[in-house]
């Protein structure tokens, strides 16, 4: 996520585009709060994973493909994207290491962080930030969005208790921003993961 620039109507329709992806990946943490197997999951997102790094080695290895894939996604890639894993790639390996990995409330957390949590910070910021930060720009209303957003999926999709969701909402919108690993995606879910792992699964 980057919120730090105020957004011109284009740029903020582009990182709307870019984080519908984000939010469509919600059905993973709300689908294993209803209750799917996570065998179920781990096969939909292996899968899934299976066939974004089979493109990704593609448009690696063949310019064609990646002419291709740049006449298709270019607009929504930021710049090291365009030479690199992209954030939606990254997206998927880190939610099927999390359910993998993690316990099942602690991977519905994670998740949902990743999901909910980053995008609210990427809209609401760019949209609404006014108070920066000015080592690297990001805002304070981006951040409270994360923590927010984190907050609710919490209580209502892991059913946390309050101190603890709160400790998840906070981990995020720290994770979210940090400045490494690069892929907030990775960093966000490593971050709440190992955090609640350390407070929830005990």
């Amino acid at each position: 996520m980057n919120d730090s620039a105020p957004p011109s109507a284009p740029s903020f329709r582009r990182e709307l585009a870019r984080k519908a992806i984000h939010l469509s990946s919600a059905t993973v943490p709300v689908g294993l709060a209803l209750g799917i197997d996570r065998r179920v999951a781990l096969l939909i997102l292996g899968a899934l994973a299976a066939v974004a790094i089979a493109v990704e080695t593609a448009r690696a290895l063949s310019p064609a493909t990646a002419s291709r894939f740049d006449t298709l996604f270019l607009p929504l890639l930021r710049a090291h994207e365009s030479r690199r894993l992209t954030g939606a790639t990254w997206l998927l390996i880190a939610m099927f290491a999390a359910v993998l990995l993690f316990t099942r409330d602690v991977a519905i957390v994670a998740t949902w962080a990743a999901a909910a949590g980053d995008a609210a910070a990427a809209l609401i910021g760019m949209r609404f930030g006014r108070l920066r930060w000015r080592r690297d720009g990001k805002s304070l209303e981006g951040s409270a969005a994360c923590l927010l957003a984190t907050l609710a999926g919490a209580l209502l999709l892991a059913h946390l208790g309050i101190a603890t969701a709160l400790l998840a909402a906070v981990t995020a919108a720290i994770a979210e921003r940090l400045p490494w690993p690069r892929d907030d995606n990775i960093r966000i879910i490593a971050v709440v993961g190992v955090v609640m792992m350390m407070t929830v699964a005990r």
